[in-house]
């Protein structure tokens, strides 16, 4: 699952009575979590801060100048943070893209992206409620939008130059594809999941209904994909973590059958744990058209019921995941 584009949100916060200045501060209403972090844009650095009874938060991330993700719940908001903003993050859980504003010094800058969101988030509620809308048009609408907004001369330069050039990386598919696939999502979750009748390494076949009573966690996948292999450790760390809880693992491989042996002797030097399954007509196939996959990994959480928890769930190695499958499950912390 692609990111559509990487925003660049300046917020570094101060106003307290400190020696050292604090550059992540803000005050969520309704807050529903312990915690908001701070994470790099690879994943390769994580800090968490707690957030307090009334909903506010308050940390130093660092001195200087980077991009990072805020990441809040199921929320992930790029950010760009730098010396010399002062800015106050406030939102309402509830409608947490809705209502997310900046206030102070580099407000402009990033109210500007939260507007780009809300953008997005709202030509999503208008496709899933129009079948006939044409998409492709639609976002070539909000690109150029977001490119006429640029030319203010009130938003930093640095800011704009970065934006301007994330805009010009975006080809007239992908953001499209990245609409179609959560407009996808939406209407399946709550509603019974399109099902499967794939064939494991053995030549045994299994079907979505084989684990009828247990949470399903798919994953789909190829032998050439380099981010989907990059998961498969966190996947086993899933799955260890989960072993004897009513939750079953299912991999879903789209490579081409004439890549058969190649899938094949992949999953076994791996030891690839799981129901790991070879798609009959790889991207073709009826499951993974019907939700609408056009990139992967791809990661799907089906209830008991054979009803969609997510249609686009959690990579193995998001720390989100754990929290939603222990809530789900109802294990403590």
């Amino acid at each position: 699952m692609k990111k559509f584009i990487l925003l660049a949100i300046t917020c570094w916060v101060s106003g307290f009575a400190q020696d050292t200045p604090l550059n992540f501060k803000g005050y969520i209403k309704n807050n529903h979590a312990d915690s908001v972090a701070v994470t790099s844009i690879k994943g390769t650095w994580r800090k968490a801060f707690a957030i307090n009874p009334e909903g506010r938060f308050e940390g130093t991330v660092q001195e200087g100048m980077g991009t990072f993700y805020i990441l809040y719940g199921e929320k992930e908001i790029p950010v760009f943070l730098k010396n010399d903003s002062e800015t106050m993050l406030t939102a309402d859980a509830a409608d947490f893209d809705g209502t997310l504003l900046f206030e102070g010094k580099g407000e402009k800058e990033n109210n500007f992206l939260a507007q780009m969101q809300r953008d997005k988030n709202n030509l999503i509620i208008k496709a899933g409620a129009n079948e006939g809308i044409n998409i492709e048009e639609e976002t070539a609408k909000l690109i150029d939008g977001w490119k006429e907004r640029l030319k203010d001369k009130d938003l930093a330069y640095m800011f704009r130059s970065s934006v301007q050039f994330k805009l010009t990386q975006i080809d007239s598919r992908s953001l499209p594809a990245e609409i179609e696939k959560q407009v996808k999502a939406k209407q399946l979750t709550g509603q019974p999941s399109p099902t499967f009748k794939y064939d494991d390494y053995r030549g045994r076949s299994h079907t979505l209904k084989d684990f009828k009573g247990k949470y399903v966690y798919i994953d789909v996948w190829a032998t050439w994909c380099g981010p989907c292999l990059k998961e498969i450790p966190n996947l086993q760390i899933i799955e260890e973590r989960y072993k004897g809880k009513k939750v079953a693992f299912v991999s879903i491989s789209v490579d081409e059958e004439k890549d058969h042996d190649k899938w094949k002797n992949l999953v076994t030097s791996k030891q690839m744990g799981g129901t790991q399954l070879l798609a009959d007509k790889a991207w073709k196939s009826d499951f993974i058209t019907a939700y609408g996959i056009n990139s992967i990994p791809r990661f799907i959480l089906i209830g008991p019921n054979g009803n969609v928890v997510d249609a686009d769930a959690k990579r193995p190695g998001d720390p989100e995941l754990v929290k939603q499958l222990d809530k789900i499950l109802g294990l403590k912390k």
